[in-house]
């Protein structure tokens, strides 16, 4: 997906135009693009929207503008609402203003460092994103607001690219297109004096001389000042006949006397001293890094966030620095939030670590991995790539030659990655989160609360992130028990993410990386699927939660089985599979859902939800005693499957105030109880001469279910 706000605004999918007819819509985006990731407030879109004078149903036009938009940039953009505002995160999107504040970001940088063919094609590239006067199609309370500031970083490029160009000695070349732009911008000075200086190199001093007193009159005339010392420097310099203006400012680079040997890269994070746990799959990564048997072919740790491939990658490739005499190279591929880096900055990093110092090098990606697979040809070294997104992003960075050894971790298994070993990565078993939170804590704080640690730990969801950053607050506050933090952690006025989070070890943060890349449905379904209560999530109960179809519902719970934030707990008796959601995953979803959803569409989706439990276990119910063997047998694996996941309904319903809903439950659950305690479950027709089990009493209908 193509964002653009360099010209007329507008998004383009596929090649096709995707861009709202309306000017306000047009303005909220705009303006949510424009913060880069902040938070804009609510008072500050009404502003710009609708200026001065909003109507009366200023907030509920808003809230239709920001809900159209979700669905028009899904999955490309993630509108998220942070009160008192709404904030716009890319996930698989490009804008042209990020990309030209990157490349002409470049361009300053290689301006800086006198690479003058490097800095002309990068401003010239970040140039051409401009498709005409920016913000086109936004209401002029916005463009007044913040069109000035895109012109003068236009500006602030072209006369960047004009430096470059004029010292590469293209100044015959610059004169017309100087002459339009003075024409255009006569108070600028930095133009005129480019200007000057191409003419002064083609020969027409005079002219040269003529525009430096054109420029004087104007300057006092508009604004009552003299110029500034770099029109007065560049007038002196034509004068005196100063030979530095004659010549380009670019000369070849002197000779180097000895040849400098490359330093060794040495990129590795340092070793991690905690590390815990994870023998089999250390040394499983330990042999595939030194084993001959894996060629060139990349290693892939995966798992979900949190789950420690980092540091198990990073622990590995310490272990075997000796196996790599020519250097370890590492990036970290996440980039800021709802951002991946780009291969060619990395393959940037990497090169100017393994070429000598003062090597050129290629502008294009492709250019720059050939080089980097030269260069490595004859070396062994280990590549850590870190967190990476896709495979796109992998393939040019990996060697060519069988020499070197590459770990890669990421969420996804990147089966599209050819001849890929994968090494998959779960969350800690028991013994290994105590080990940890003894190791960290302090052994003797968990040996005397034992119970509470365990409860620590399976609070954390044996994740090793989350287990880490609870023993390293509790190594942070000596004079707590672990009985205090199990409290805080259970606090219901207490969001319990906010206790998960230590410096820059962020629970939250980490989970917030993947949700953010998730297509707009999937985010809906784990918000949504948060609310409920069960234990298990089968696909009927995700097409009810989504309103859609049960085919639709299976693909977003395989999108979100991939993207690490559901686990496959199993499948039924008709082969169905079963998805459950971690529970540091649901205490995250469940606070998206508060932050991006109302009160009323939470209390639709569980009502939803427990309605559908009701008529499905009544439909059960009613095929389990009509007499019909064929629809029993097709009842009682549903009603087998479903037993745990009622109860739970049943509770929610009970607890969250739903009085008559509750009863039905309670009545339907005792009636399959009843039913199920049959011999050989077989269904007893309505009226039957057997007189009827009293079963259990509704309230007790929950744990019979279970003990059934």
């Amino acid at each position: 997906m193509e964002i653009r706000v360099l010209g007329p605004v507008g998004i383009r999918q596929a090649g096709r135009g995707l861009t709202p007819v309306a000017e306000k819509p047009k303005t909220v985006l705009a303006a949510l693009l424009l913060a880069g990731g902040r938070v804009v407030s609510d008072a500050r879109l009404r502003e710009v929207t609708w200026g001065p004078t909003p109507p009366a149903t200023v907030d509920q036009q808003l809230y239709t503008y920001v809900s159209r938009l979700r669905k028009l940039l899904s999955p490309g953009a993630a509108i998220l609402r942070h009160r008192p505002g709404y904030r716009l995160v890319l996930t698989d999107a490009t804008l042209d203003h990020a990309e030209f504040d990157r490349l002409a970001g470049l361009g300053y940088d290689a301006l800086k460092a006198r690479r003058h063919s490097a800095a002309s094609a990068h401003l010239a590239t970040a140039l051409a994103l401009w498709r005409g006067p920016a913000l086109g199609g936004v209401t002029e309370h916005l463009a007044r607001i913040e069109l000035p500031r895109l012109e003068e970083a236009r500006m602030a490029a072209l006369e960047g690219r004009i430096a470059a160009d004029l010292a590469l000695g293209r100044h015959d070349a610059l004169v017309s297109e100087l002459v339009g732009l003075v024409e255009a911008h006569p108070v600028r000075e930095r133009l005129r004096a480019q200007l000057m200086t191409a003419l002064y190199r083609a020969g027409r001093q005079a002219d040269a001389l003529a525009e430096y007193r054109r420029g004087r009159v104007i300057l006092a005339e508009e604004l009552g000042i003299d110029p500034s010392s770099a029109l007065n420097d560049v007038f002196q310099s034509i004068l005196s006949g100063d030979p530095g203006l004659t010549a380009p400012a670019d000369r070849p680079p002197e000779a180097p006397v000895g040849r400098r040997r490359p330093v060794r890269p040495a990129m590795l994070p340092p070793h991690v001293a905690d590390f815990t746990g994870r023998k089999p799959q250390l040394d499983e990564l330990c042999d595939l890094l030194t084993g001959q048997q894996a060629g060139a072919a990349p290693v892939v740790v995966t798992g979900a966030a949190g789950a420690g491939k980092s540091a198990l990658a990073v622990q590995a490739g310490r272990l075997r620095l000796d196996s790599f005499p020519d250097g370890q190279l590492y990036a970290d591929l996440a980039g800021p939030p709802g951002r991946s880096k780009d291969p060619h900055d990395v393959l940037e990093w990497f090169l100017q670590s393994l070429c000598e110092p003062g090597t050129p090098l290629p502008l294009t990606v492709d250019e720059r991995t050939q080089l980097y697979r030269s260069v490595l040809a004859e070396r062994r070294v280990l590549v850590v790539l870190d967190n990476a997104h896709d495979e796109q992003q992998v393939r040019p960075l990996l060697p060519g030659a069988a020499c070197s050894r590459v770990v890669v971790t990421a969420r996804s298994r990147f089966t599209a990655l050819e001849g890929a070993r994968q090494l998959e990565l779960d969350v800690f078993e028991r013994p290994e989160a105590l080990a940890l939170l003894s190791r960290v804590a302090g052994s003797g704080r968990v040996a005397a609360e034992p119970a509470v640690a365990d409860w620590l730990v399976e609070r954390c969801g044996l994740l090793p992130l989350a287990v880490r950053v609870v023993a390293g607050r509790l190594a942070a506050k000596p004079h707590w028990t672990l009985t205090e933090m199990a409290r805080r952690l259970a606090d219901g006025h207490r969001r319990p993410l906010d206790e998960l989070r230590l410096g820059d070890l962020d629970v939250r943060s980490s989970l917030r990386r993947g949700y953010l890349r998730l297509p707009g449905e999937a985010r809906t379904a784990l918000c949504r699927l948060s609310l409920l209560r069960t234990p298990e999530i089968p696909a009927w109960l995700t097409a009810v939660v989504l309103e859609t179809d049960e085919s639709t519902a299976e693909d977003v719970l395989e999108g979100l089985v991939d993207a690490r934030l559901l686990e496959v707990s199993g499948s039924d008796r008709a082969g169905r599979l079963r998805y459950r959601m971690p529970p540091v995953i649901r205490l995250f979803a469940a606070e998206r859902a508060e932050d991006e959803s109302d009160g009323a569409e939470r209390r639709a989706t569980v009502d939803r939800a427990i309605t559908a439990w009701l008529l499905r276990a009544r439909a059960t119910v009613r095929a389990l005693t009509d007499g019909r063997p064929v629809r029993a047998a097709g009842a009682l694996p549903w009603s087998d499957a479903e037993r745990i996941g009622l109860v739970a309904a049943f509770h929610q319903a009970d607890a969250d105030g739903h009085d008559a809903t509750a009863r039905s439950l309670a009545r339907t659950l005792a009636e399959l109880h009843r039913l199920h305690r049959r011999p050989h479950h077989r269904p007893v027709p309505a009226g039957s001469a057997q007189g009827p089990d009293p079963g259990p009493r509704p309230r007790d209908a929950a744990v019979c279910a279970v003990k059934g």
